[in-house]
């Protein structure tokens, strides 16, 4: 039966409500489209006129609003409101940090106000505005990890403010800290799984060793690069060496999705092994020299 372009019009509106990666919309597509089809026949054979029974078919479906609204929290449920608390708290709390800094430290960081409000900004826009020819994943999770690196350095400026004001809002961060995390492992891992990757629990499994430690790594380097930059000599390059873990994770973390992308899982897990490895001997290496 040849496909009717309205039902195809209707049914991508409905799809780009959702936040489904490419192989999810296309089944999601195909699923909705048969439905609209059957109920066209149905129509059809009940004596609806060609145009009522498409007409009938889509207004007795909903509006695609409604219709995508409604898959979209039943795939991802509590997501969108997670989004929403993050950036709405985040920007809250920038603010009221900058004012403590203002009008009560007599020293506000007005670089840090503006990233930790980009960012915040930026994932509002995301969360309710969603740009369907983006890669959501990559977005997101880009989002959400320099979310946790400006708000980690927010946590800091929280902690050295003046009681009661330090407390709250060190509590405050360390809620969206989490809730950072939280985010980053559920979308990278169930949210937005990638088409391409065909071994998903190979995948699910090395995605969530990496996340753990690319923030420990993480949290570790800026706590050594705020420490460098707080006693080094002003326009020392040497802190880029402190850069060195991070990008040597992120190659590590690349080249093992690569090689899983290959079917090459051996491979994949003997450097996650290597990675880790490491990073328990840096760990123990630390621990010995301080204790």
């Amino acid at each position: 039966m040849k496909m009717q372009p309205a039902f195809q019009r209707f049914v991508n509106g409905i799809v780009r409500q959702t936040d489904c990666n490419q192989e999810e919309r296309v089944d999601l597509y195909d699923e909705l489209l048969s439905h609209l089809e059957c109920a066209f026949i149905d129509y059809k054979k009940q004596g609806y006129s060609e145009e009522e029974a498409i007409r009938t078919a889509m207004s007795n479906f909903g509006t695609e609003q409604e219709i995508g609204k409604q898959l979209q929290e039943a795939m991802y449920p509590y997501r969108k409101g997670m989004m929403l608390a993050l950036s709405i708290v985040s920007l809250l709390f920038a603010y009221s940090v900058y004012a403590c800094q203002l009008f009560i430290m007599g020293d506000a960081h007005i670089p840090w106000l503006i990233l930790a409000v980009l960012i915040s900004t930026a994932i509002l826009f995301v969360t309710v505005r969603p740009v369907t020819s983006l890669n959501r994943r990559l977005w997101m999770n880009s989002l959400l990890l320099v979310h946790l690196v400006v708000f980690f350095y927010g946590l800091l400026l929280a902690t050295d403010l003046l009681r009661p004001y330090s407390t709250g809002l060190t509590i405050i961060a360390l809620i969206l800290i989490v809730l950072s995390i939280i985010l980053v492992y559920r979308t990278t891992i169930y949210d937005f799984p990638s088409e391409r990757q065909l071994l998903r629990k190979d995948a699910k499994r090395l995605h969530f060793i990496n996340i753990t430690t690319g923030i420990f790594i993480v949290f570790v380097t800026l706590f050594f690069l705020w420490a460098f930059l707080w006693f080094a000599p002003a326009g020392s390059p040497v802190f880029l060496i402190l850069l060195i873990p991070i990008g040597s994770w992120i190659l590590s973390y690349t080249l093992q999705m690569v090689l899983l992308a290959k079917q090459k899982k051996t491979w994949a897990y003997a450097i996650v092994f290597l990675q880790t490895a490491i990073i328990m001997a840096a760990i123990a290496f630390w621990f010995i020299n301080i204790f």
